[in-house]
């Protein structure tokens, strides 16, 4: 059970905080703790609306000092990297395509393998 779930609760502390600092004192310390708050989100809206501001400006500064860079000449084109692989597709349907026919007419016997039964 926790200190606020009864209503008898948050009264006792109410008038124990009257009490303790005198009904005057109460709504002044309220205010100033409200315009506390205010202040805080303006300060946090203003730090969080800077930030990206902040960050396209430092890109627009590295995006001009940093000069394009070639495309290295030793790598592959993707033109080049798609024939290679074309070549490649190839070779592997041609090595898994049936066998042509043997001559003489008949189809070539698939290779038996040898068992070592006792006989």
């Amino acid at each position: 059970m926790g200190l606020f779930d009864s209503p008898w609760h948050i009264l006792i502390v109410l008038l124990v905080l009257v009490v303790l600092f005198g009904s005057a004192k109460l709504p002044k310390a309220a205010k100033s703790m409200g315009e506390a708050m205010r202040i805080f989100k303006k300060e946090a809206q203003k730090l969080h609306d800077d930030d990206p501001q902040q960050a396209a400006q430092a890109q627009v500064t590295t995006q001009q000092a940093a000069p394009p860079q070639p495309i290295p000449t030793g790598q592959p084109t993707a033109q080049e990297q798609m024939a290679s692989l074309k070549q490649q597709m190839d070779a592997l349907q041609q090595q898994v395509a049936p066998q042509p026919e043997a001559p003489g007419g008949g189809a070539a016997a698939p290779p038996t393998q040898a068992t070592n039964q006792p006989s």
